[in-house]
């Protein structure tokens, strides 16, 4: 593995862990059942990506509250409809941010999941 390669798979670590308790934060937070579990799915897969990475970088991260904490916030005051949409779009930028490495299968299965989950929350900005 490169340094940038090292860097890369570092920095993608830790945004997944991050998504990890912002989706758990979002999900204590819902009352809608089906925005719930999409959460709770989506926080699952993120911290199997985040175990995957953990394979590359041989180092173990713990998530940085900050985006959690920010994210909580506006969760609070935003519509709904502009949270899942703001979701849907970090997703498919991940997607994007990983598209280096798609050569590489473990990488390729989490841009797919990438890729599902802003189609998820996007459907779901249609439905709040």
């Amino acid at each position: 593995m490169t340094s940038q390669q090292r860097k890369d798979f570092l920095s993608y670590q830790q945004g997944e862990l991050d998504a990890v308790l912002m989706y758990k934060n979002f999900a204590e937070m819902t009352d809608d059942p089906i925005l719930k579990e999409a959460f709770l799915e989506a926080a699952k897969d993120e911290g199997k990506h985040a175990n995957i990475l953990s394979q590359f970088t041989r180092r173990k991260l713990r998530p940085d509250p900050t985006l959690a904490n920010i994210t909580k916030k506006a969760f609070k005051i935003l519509p709904k409809r502009l949270i899942l949409l703001g979701i849907s779009f970090g997703e498919y930028q991940g997607g994007k941010g990983y598209a280096p490495y798609a050569d590489i299968p473990e990488i390729k299965g989490i841009i797919d999941d990438e890729y599902r989950h802003g189609d998820t929350f996007k459907a779901l900005s249609k439905e709040v």
